[in-house]
């Protein structure tokens, strides 16, 4: 039996004796009461309420705290769930909502409960509202099972770039939100690298004979890296120059994480970037119009300057 299942054997003993000695917990683990003694240090280290003290006879009894929150606490978690709680069809929805039931019975004290009920309705996380995944469940829970276990999976995947549904050998990685949508990050067996794929574009998802072991250097922050939302390419400086009123909403509203301002004796703002000049961005960066000015790179102001001619002229037509 390993330390970890020992761990929750012990708190499985102690959640239905609530008062149980070391040598019961020995006894029950199969361990000497000295090691009893060292697992119930690791499990006040890692933030579990244990209590012990001597009954009539002298014998010293561990009691295992039921977890409680205060008002605040209850607060911070279920306005840090709002966001997934916006639309039914979200995967693990049915869960998130039995779980903030069970934080909304573990306040205790009547007063924290009040102070919860008041302030529960006035703390609001507002979103762009979330695609309803409701549809692709079931694909979603094959997903779920086989990055759990490092299966291989085999995709009908519709794919904007080829404009067809294509056929794919994945490796499972990582499931994120951005923006309302769900991607998965994968290995890629036809692109022989590391690819984000959107999930409403699953037509079919299967489980593969073969599984595939997990490059424990992987981390999905790095793997973003700058890009812009999700689509990953080759980082550069990107210089803008911010136009009234644009300038002001750059002054106090952050973009992208390696954004800089500056501002300009006439009002203007000089934003720097570092990111991938993708779809993603080049969208975002129209979205402005007339009001924000690319500098720099030099090709990048030529395409935009041909994309708002193009458009220009079918305006004029």
């Amino acid at each position: 039996m390993s330390k970890a299942e020992k761990l929750i054997n012990i708190i499985d003993s102690l959640s239905r004796n609530p008062a149980a000695t070391a040598a019961e917990l020995a006894g029950q683990l199969r361990v000497s009461e000295r090691s009893v003694y060292r697992y119930l240090n690791d499990l006040k280290r890692l933030g579990f309420v244990l209590n012990s003290a001597s009954d009539e006879n002298g014998v010293r009894r561990h009691m295992l705290h039921p977890l409680s929150f205060t008002a605040r606490e209850a607060l911070a978690l279920i306005a840090a769930s709002q966001s997934m709680l916006s639309q039914e069809g979200l995967p693990l929805y049915e869960h998130l909502c039995e779980a903030l039931a069970k934080i909304r019975s573990a306040i205790p004290a009547l007063e924290e409960k009040r102070q919860f009920l008041r302030l529960e309705s006035r703390f609001t996380f507002l979103s762009r509202k979330a695609r309803d995944y409701a549809c692709w469940a079931e694909q979603i829970e094959t997903i779920y099972q086989c990055i759990r276990y490092n299966r291989t999976i085999n995709v009908m995947y519709y794919s904007h770039t080829a404009g067809k549904v294509t056929e794919r050998l994945l490796n499972p990685y990582d499931l994120f939100w951005s923006d309302g949508d769900l991607y998965l990050a994968a290995y890629c067996h036809t692109r022989a690298e590391m690819r984000s794929f959107k999930v409403n574009r699953f037509h079919s998802v299967k489980k593969h004979h073969g599984h595939f072991t997990r490059d424990p250097g992987f981390d999905l922050k790095e793997y973003l890296g700058g890009s812009w939302r999700v689509w990953r390419g080759e980082e550069q400086e990107i210089k803008l120059l911010a136009h009234h009123p644009a300038s002001l909403l750059f002054l106090e509203t952050s973009y992208h994480s390696s954004q800089r301002v500056c501002r300009q004796p006439d009002g203007s703002v000089l934003v720097s970037l570092t990111t991938s000049d993708t779809p993603e961005f080049r969208s975002w960066l129209l979205s402005w119009g007339s009001k924000v000015e690319v500098l720099e790179p030099i090709s990048m102001r030529s395409e935009i300057k041909k994309e708002l001619l193009a458009g220009l002229e079918r305006y004029e037509r």
